[in-house]
């Protein structure tokens, strides 16, 4: 029940989005002036609004984090043009992400090719990559910390960039202030250098919502699509200081998927080779409850 109505108010949201923006690209007596068509060269001044823009590298997960402020205990990474059984997969997996379930919407039917999610401090803000693309408004933009901030909806915010950010106006400020100097996470330390098509991180701290409800000090999950996509897909996990029943949940997972796992010290490995088939059923269990 709980997820229905989650997905419910997820949708009500998007809705709100969708026509907030067609009405701001609409206001205004001539929106000519405001309208910039890209010239196909990704510069940043092709966006069409004043101010400064994101810049920041977007390569993986670790990039992400480093926007992302003191407060957050989980974030993940996907790239999105990898392969549709992972995008599928990861949308039934993890939490609801805008991004991921709407991405050919948000950004004036532009689809985001690589998405990130972090969660702080009780709420969440997405950082998105997408080719420049034609934007419309008409005065309705917020200026913080230099940046421009356009409503959409009375819920959500989009600051223009590479990556782009969105989220509620007051996640969105969190980020900027991050971008703008401030102190970004240094909680997680199992990231690699894997380079992996989806990356995702979290902190035991962050209570029974993280996956695996929390059980352990640290997680991290990389997962690469193989060279050819019908040999499936390659998964390494990394747990610090699991607790029993996530150890046990991770070695029933391994088992059941004919998947590799250890313990070394205070610190569980589980890695293998998944099955198209297999992939949505194996990252459900290792990132769910």
């Amino acid at each position: 029940m709980k997820s229905i109505a989650k997905a419910f108010a997820i949708f009500v949201g998007i809705v709100m989005v969708l026509s907030a923006f067609a009405s701001f690209v609409m206001m205004g007596g001539d929106q000519t002036e405001n309208v910039v068509v890209p010239s196909g060269d990704g510069s940043l001044q092709t966006f069409g609004v004043q101010g400064r823009y994101v810049e920041w590298d977007f390569e993986g997960l670790a990039d992400a984090l480093q926007m992302s402020p003191e407060s957050t205990v989980m974030a993940y990474w996907i790239n999105l043009t990898a392969s549709p059984n992972l995008t599928q997969a990861v949308a039934a997996a993890l939490p609801q992400s805008m991004g991921l379930h709407y991405a050919d919407q948000i950004h004036s039917n532009n689809k985001i090719e690589k998405l990130a999610n972090a969660n702080f401090n009780g709420t969440w803000t997405e950082f998105h990559e997408v080719k420049p693309y034609p934007v419309g408004y008409g005065g309705l933009v917020i200026p913080y910390q230099d940046y421009m901030m356009i409503p959409a909806g009375a819920d959500y915010s989009i600051v223009f960039g590479k990556p782009a950010l969105f989220g509620p106006q007051d996640s969105v400020k969190q980020v900027l202030d991050v971008i703008t100097g401030g102190l970004a996470t240094q909680s997680f330390t199992l990231i690699g250098d894997d380079n992996a098509d989806l990356q995702v991180a979290a902190l035991g701290s962050g209570g029974k919502s993280m996956p695996l409800s929390g059980g352990y000090k640290e997680f991290y999950l990389g997962v690469n699509v193989a060279k050819s996509q019908a040999q499936g897909f390659n998964l390494s996990a990394r747990y610090l200081q699991p607790d029993a029943a996530a150890s046990s949940k991770i070695g029933e997972t391994a088992t059941k998927n004919n998947l590799s796992y250890s313990t070394i010290g205070d610190e569980m490995d589980l890695s293998g080779s998944v099955a198209p088939e297999n992939l949505q059923s194996v990252l459900m269990a290792l990132l769910g409850p």
